[in-house]
């Protein structure tokens, strides 16, 4: 054969193959479309329906996200029904019997979704009846946070025919729903009657409220209705449009109650010569200590080098007494591996009822391993131990600020005349008058008062042995320096509320929603000096009960939180500038008004957790 029969014979083959390279799997758009159903048995909106389980055939294959937290079943049983994937078929097995004449709603929320790109069928509801008929009311909502306006999500909202307050605590809800990220609830498939509606931000999934968990009440009962919707043409026939369910406006302020469950968290030996416990919250009783000798909680030790620490201890509560730190001062109690102690203190029971409470808790000190060297290091080092201090000094210090000096170990004694304060005037040291602030026994933080002038230089100097803390330990010398700001580094806010409501108090937040000043409102404005410049935003509450705070509800007194409202809009302050702004509180909508940053601020941090 020639080379040119050759190629001859080849050639188309080389054609065909370049002509083939299209053909086969070439990608193309990403598949966005979520699954849809078929058929199902029972069919969706069946009604007299006496079985056990429904299956729902679809067309591509499915799997299942997190079907356990998205699927709402109303109303709710006792047991929740089992869901699982056979194919393109969603079986529903319910555990618990159905009962009479009852409409029953299967939220799956996203939780079906195809098998290849998890697409989900977004909110995909299921009804059927054990009756002869469908019940079709409904209501419709919103739930809000109390405090910050802002809509809430993944809160249950349920419904009562029963009445009674003991409803919401004691039975699960008659039908339920859950909020969207907007708040937004729809409550379904609901009975012809009257109902008291609820909302509580669901923990222990028994859909009913459970001491702890946060909770919202309409105050008054509720009738779901249905009209019909006309419209009229030019030539005056009416026309059926639809039907209006409702009511459709429904407002809830979910809250929190003042109830913090109180425990005692840990107690750690966190250093050789200090033992710490830490509670949940700050009790309304301090708790009461006494040292045990090992045999009388371990019958294998002896007591025969035992030295009773509770004589050589000092202790300290922290500012808001929700923690308590021992100081063991005696090198002999220091020195033991293990401390025993009987600690008597209050806490909350199952139902938020305080009784006191009785442990015996070893607090241990396991020392570090160290070669030879770093402990003959560490040995010099405390010897030669000073105490740590610490100062809020600093230049661009603020004219409303305190001087502050800050210890690493109790203080038992303070030598005043030991302690200087200078105005440096060029190069010159002005002595200034300083007072030591009332401060409590053994304390962490000193704080002094003096005449400072704004823009000036200071001097705060402690000589040695000015302080001495409860180990006998002194300070070396120290020197702290601060310059004040200007009255020109900050501006002036004023704020004057138009009509005026005595009952205000007036906030100033921050763009994290924080609380930085709140003052009470008053006729010629709330005046808000020494501002930094940055953005704010107001907001305002109406202190109902006149205690000078925000005061969350109360189901037990059927109470409703205080009412909050926001300015609409941002606040840009600058250096020496004084602002003035007059608010209407009711010109703009109060579930409107709150400025979106603040809005999209709160959705990102809910995000992170």
């Amino acid at each position: 054969m020639t080379r040119k029969d050759l190629l001859i014979l080849v050639l188309p083959w080389i054609i065909i193959g370049c002509a083939n390279r299209g053909i086969g799997p070439q990608g193309g758009p990403k598949d966005s479309v979520p699954p849809a159903p078929l058929r199902s048995v029972p069919e969706n909106g069946a009604v007299e329906f006496h079985g056990n389980r429904l299956e729902i055939a679809f067309n591509e294959y499915l799997q299942l996200d997190n079907i356990g937290q998205n699927l709402i079943m109303s109303p709710p049983q006792n047991r929740p029904p089992d869901v699982k994937v056979r194919g393109k078929r969603l079986v529903v097995q319910f555990a618990d019997s159905l009962r009479d004449s009852t409409t029953y709603t299967l939220d799956f929320g996203n939780a079906v979704c195809d098998f290849t790109e998890k697409n989900p069928i977004r909110n995909y509801l299921f009804a059927f009846s054990t009756g002869p008929f469908i019940d079709t009311l409904e209501v419709r909502g919103k739930v809000y946070d109390a405090r910050t306006l802002n809509p809430m999500e993944q809160i249950f909202v349920g419904i009562h025919s029963n009445h009674a307050d003991s409803a919401f605590t004691r039975l699960p809800f008659d039908r339920i729903a859950r909020t969207d990220t907007a708040g937004a609830f729809v409550i379904s498939n609901i009975h012809a009657g009257s109902y008291r509606l609820y909302a509580v931000d669901e923990v222990s999934r028994d859909y009913r409220l459970t001491p702890g968990e946060a909770l919202a009440f309409a105050d008054s009962s509720l009738t779901p209705q249905v009209h019909p919707h006309y419209e009229t043409d030019s030539l005056g026939h009416d026309t059926l449009l639809g039907y209006d369910y409702g009511p459709a406006d429904l407002i809830l302020w979910l809250f929190k109650e003042n109830q913090q469950r109180l425990y005692l968290q840990s107690a750690t030996r966190e250093q050789q010569h200090l033992v710490r416990f830490s509670f949940s919250a700050p009790p309304d009783s301090l708790p009461s200590l006494r040292a045990l000798p090992p045999y009388a909680v371990d019958s294998t030790r002896t007591d025969s080098l035992w030295t009773d620490p509770m004589p050589y201890i000092h202790t300290q509560f922290s500012e808001k007494n929700d923690s308590l730190t021992l100081w063991l001062t005696d090198s002999i109690a220091i020195a033991q591996d293990s401390i025993f102690l009987e600690v008597r203190y209050r806490r909350t029971d199952s139902l938020y009822q305080l009784e006191w409470a009785t442990d015996t808790l070893r607090a241990i000190w396991r020392a570090p391993r160290l070669s030879a060297k770093a402990k003959a290091a560490l040995e010099r080092k405390n010897r030669n131990r000073k105490i740590e201090l610490k100062s809020n000094a600093r230049s661009n210090f603020e004219l409303y600020d305190t001087i502050a000096v800050s210890c690493a170990s109790p203080i038992a004694s303070v030598m005043m005349d030991s302690i200087h304060l200078f105005e440096r005037v060029d190069t010159v040291l002005k002595p200034v008058a300083l007072t030591l602030l009332e401060h409590d026994t053994l304390p962490l933080l000193l704080r002094f008062a003096a005449p400072l002038r704004a823009g000036k230089k200071y001097e705060i100097r402690l000589d040695s042995a000015a302080l001495f803390d409860v180990y006998g330990i002194t300070n070396a010398p120290a020197k702290f320096s601060l310059q004040l700001k200007t009255p020109e580094d900050y501006s002036t806010l004023r704020v004057k509320l138009n009509p005026f409501l005595s009952k205000a108090r007036i906030q100033v937040l921050n763009a994290k929603d924080e609380v930085l000043r709140e003052l009470p409102a008053v006729p010629e404005g709330a005046f808000f000096n020494y501002l930094k410049p940055d953005t704010y935003y107001l907001r305002l509450y109406l202190d109902e009960d006149g205690d000078g705070q925000w005061t969350t509800g109360s189901w037990k007194d059927h109470r409703q939180p205080e009412q909050v409202y926001y300015f609409p809009d941002k606040l840009q302050t600058k250096s020496n500038w004084d602002f003035e702004e007059e608010w209407n509180y009711l010109a703009v909508p109060q579930l409107e008004a709150k400025p979106k940053e603040l809005i999209k601020a709160a959705a990102a941090a809910m995000k992170k957790k």
